[in-house]
């Protein structure tokens, strides 16, 4: 992947604007440890208490508000999201969480960082297709 090209596409996407105080990049220690546990970890959210949401090159991975942590893949992540916004309709929804299962939500932060994420999935998806052929 060229990490390049995701920079440009994210500040074109304005994800960093949107995210505010709450972006993190391929250098904080959030992104470092999940590399160093041999993920493809690249960008994401974080909340001061830990709870986090970040994009991987073909996952995202998660902390949760009760302490839990995964990773679902890209494609699942973007039909459950697309599943929640046809269901409550992307105007009136929250989208300050993404209930993945009974059990586990996703920080997503807002409307607009969730709109700037799912674009940077959809962009990872198309790259990481891409990289296949």
């Amino acid at each position: 992947m060229k990490i390049e090209y995701l920079k440009k596409w994210i500040k074109q996407n304005r994800l960093i604007e949107f995210a505010g105080r709450h972006f993190i990049d391929d250098n904080s220690d959030v992104v470092q440890n999940l590399r160093n546990q041999g993920e493809k970890a690249l960008l994401g959210i974080k909340q001061n208490n830990n709870i986090y949401t970040i994009l991987g090159e073909n996952a995202v991975f998660y902390s949760t508000a009760t302490g839990g942590r995964g990773k679902i893949s890209l494609d699942d992540f973007s039909n459950v999201l697309q599943d929640y916004g046809l269901k409550k309709g992307k105007i009136f929804s929250s989208f300050k969480y993404l209930k993945i299962n009974k059990e586990e939500s996703i920080w997503l932060k807002n409307k607009r960082t969730m709109s700037a994420l799912w674009n940077t999935v959809i962009w990872l998806e198309r790259e990481a297709k891409l990289s296949d052929n």
